[in-house]
């Protein structure tokens, strides 16, 4: 089966079959829940314990689905306890009977909110969708927290993202301001208040931070099945210290072991964990990371890896980094994506993406031959003018070291979220042997510099 026959069945097994759920030792709050993020999950299970949160009749949570400014005030409310009783209208479009009123009337009250004026009197619009620069405003008041305006030419929200930053609640990098709230990340940012303002738990620390040095790990149980991996241990790691995580997919012909050989992330990144996940082999010997035998697409493989991982070692949740080459570097790619405002960077070679609707901003370094007949050019373009958009890029680069690989970074990215294009014409492999599908001996120390400028 060619590259793009394979790239075919993947995209098909990545967008037209659900998920299947992924034995995990996060709790599923609600079915629909199944294929969410384990860190939503928890923060989901933990606000519903609190009675924060709950579903709807039918018993799902619609985790993707926007909130609205009335729905995340009564979260935030919820949260901290039972809210003021209202008497009388609050705003011309909020009235006394609705259900939202005690939340809204009671956060103008306290300054939380002001509203929008117009010739009838102050509104509040209720049903619109709160994107996350209004949504970080509304809980850092709500929490008492006195941020200092705007200087000029400066955007009115980033002295509160700059807060949130200073605590560790959430870091700049993980959303975009502008970009509608989803339930289940409402519901990730409020867990995360509670968390650090009254439980003093930072949110970056994995659930392994302290624990002993554990067994090796070398597999993780996917859908009933156990899938493998091999796992390189940072020699000077200690339980008490954050540490990064980068997984590494392989390509359609090579292992994972020979990878881990040649791609030079052992040697190039010795303060990282890298885990190196096995793709399904085919009868004809060749991976697939979407799975040829009827199962879910491979991004539950990552979370469940992820997610074992961060049990059993000191990881650092906001430095979480995904790398391949070839067919890896089209999983890679597609991992970030999907996993957007998780997924910290991805760092590829020869790889591209058709996934357009990023679930959040990641940063990207994107390294690819304009010669390489098994990695169209124009594809690769593509896959960074997608990453350019979702992560609101100016479209003006400037060139940047190394030399060999012609690198372009591309300025004015938001949160940091910055794109890196490397269209090399590095021709030969290490041999001397013509492959413009190889991976250069620069890629390494380039992507792990990439990585390692990620804070």
């Amino acid at each position: 089966m060619n590259r793009l026959r394979i790239l075919a069945v993947s995209l098909m097994f990545l967008i037209g079959f659900p998920l299947v759920p992924t034995v995990s030792a996060a709790p599923v709050p609600f079915p629909d829940m199944s294929n969410s993020w384990f860190r939503y999950r928890e923060s989901v299970q933990y606000l519903r314990d609190r009675n924060a949160i709950s579903g709807y009749p039918d018993g799902t949570f619609k985790p993707s689905s926007t909130v609205n400014r009335a729905e995340f005030l009564k979260l935030v409310f919820r949260a901290k306890g039972a809210p003021e009783p209202v008497s009388g209208d609050c705003f011309v479009d909020v009235k006394e009977s609705d259900w939202f009123a005690p939340f809204v009337c009671a956060a103008k009250r306290r300054g939380i909110i002001e509203g929008y004026p117009t010739a009838s009197g102050s509104v509040f619009k209720p049903g619109q969708p709160v994107v996350f620069a209004e949504a970080i405003k509304m809980a850092l008041a709500a929490y008492g927290k006195d941020v200092t305006t705007a200087a000029p030419g400066e955007k009115w929200y980033e002295p509160y993202a700059l807060d949130l930053d200073r605590t560790g609640i959430l870091w700049r990098h993980s959303y975009l301001p502008w970009e509608p709230l989803s339930r289940e990340r409402a519901a990730d940012l409020i867990a995360r208040f509670l968390h650090v303002e009254e439980e003093r738990i930072d949110p970056s620390r994995s659930t392994g931070c302290g624990k002993p040095l554990p067994p090796q790990p070398s597999s993780v149980s996917v859908n009933g099945v156990d899938r493998t991996f091999y796992l390189t241990v940072p020699g000077n790691y200690r339980s008490s210290e954050l540490t990064p995580l980068i997984i590494a997919f392989h390509g359609r012909t090579n292992s994972n072991e020979e990878l881990r050989a040649y791609i030079g992330l052992d040697k190039n990144a010795p303060g990282f964990f890298i885990a190196y996940p096995t793709a399904i082999r085919s009868p004809s010997g060749t991976f697939s990371w979407s799975g040829s035998n009827g199962n879910a697409a491979d991004v539950s493989f990552f979370d469940a890896l992820v997610e074992s991982i961060a049990d059993k070692y000191c990881i650092d949740m906001d430095r979480i980094f995904v790398a391949g080459h070839s067919l890896g570097a089209w999983m890679s790619n597609s991992v970030a994506c999907l996993r957007g405002g998780v997924v910290r960077a991805s760092g590829t070679v020869a790889g591209d993406s058709v996934i357009a609707d990023c679930t959040g901003p990641s940063a990207a370094l994107l390294i690819n031959n304009p010669h390489d007949a098994l990695s169209p050019f124009a594809a690769a373009e593509r896959t960074r003018n997608t990453r350019l958009k979702e992560n609101g890029c100016e479209l003006t680069s400037e060139l940047v070291q190394p030399d060999a690989l012609k690198c372009q970074l591309y300025k004015n990215c938001d949160g940091g979220n910055t794109v890196m294009w490397c269209p090399h014409e590095l021709d030969k492999d290490p041999r001397g042997v013509l492959y413009p599908h190889n991976w250069p001996r620069e890629a390494a120390p380039t992507i792990v510099k990439f990585f390692e400028g990620m804070r």
